[in-house]
């Protein structure tokens, strides 16, 4: 009776394990929006080499499309108005400010809507993000990771999850048009943990850079002038104290 009851409890145990393993997976697929309303995403370009650019993708390489006007030390503003989420798909409608000098950003240039199908295997097999420069996106489904792992991307794409969510594209000479790119070119993206572009670089063979562009990280300088305030205050109160004591 004694090994019936073992059994049992064995048998009990290992369906437990196998229905909290499978939840678990579950769980762990059920990608989300990582960007909320009112969110606002800047990115800057340090570097454009124009010259090089027209020669890989002819001089229109940014007369449309997310890189319009781009060009060294300019800046692209997103303003998200809206997000959404149902059974089947993501997605997010983005005011956008094309690439400028200006800080008075003023209206915005257009609207957009970005979408994603909550299950990244239903992609097509082969499926590239966009058949247009710069070829990824700027932003993705959350836990960006996972999910990037999950889409059945076109050979031009290669996922790195070691350290942080990058995508690296390599784009073969006379892939896209005759003499376009005019020689194979790289392009490594980095996102971060809400599913946006932290890190754009692109560059030729002998890992010459093009193209650099990052993300504008306004909350970490707020929250670093913060701790500055908060530490400056402290000081002020511990001096004042011993000034105290002293006299």
């Amino acid at each position: 009776m004694k090994i019936k009851k073992r059994a049992i409890y064995r048998s009990i145990m290992l369906l437990f394990l196998f229905i909290f393993g499978f939840s678990s997976n579950v769980i762990a697929n059920e990608y989300q929006n990582g960007i909320k309303i009112n969110d606002e995403l800047i990115w800057n370009c340090h570097l454009c080499d124009d010259k090089k650019m027209d020669a890989l993708f002819g001089e229109s390489w940014n007369d449309a499309g997310i890189f319009e006007n781009l060009s060294v030390n300019r800046k692209m503003k997103w303003s998200v108005n809206m997000v959404e989420e149902n059974s089947t798909s993501l997605s997010a409608l983005i005011s956008i400010w094309k690439w400028g000098f200006e800080d008075n950003w003023g209206p915005q240039d257009n609207n957009s809507k970005f979408s994603y199908l909550k299950n990244p295997s239903l992609y097509p097999s082969g499926f590239n993000f966009t058949n247009m420069f710069p070829f990824i996106p700027f932003w993705l489904p959350v836990p960006i990771g996972e999910y990037l792992g999950e889409v059945p991307l076109g050979e031009i794409y290669d996922v790195d999850n070691r350290v942080l969510p990058t995508l690296n594209v390599r784009i073969n000479k006379d892939s896209i048009h005759p003499n376009e790119p005019a020689e194979t070119v790289y392009i490594i993206a980095v996102y971060n943990s809400k599913g946006i572009l932290s890190s754009f670089k692109l560059y030729t063979s002998g890992n010459v850079v093009v193209v650099d562009i990052s993300l504008e990280s306004l909350q970490i300088i707020v929250i670093i002038s913060t701790i500055g305030l908060v530490l400056a205050f402290v000081c002020t109160i511990v001096l004042y104290i011993k000034k105290k004591r002293i006299n």
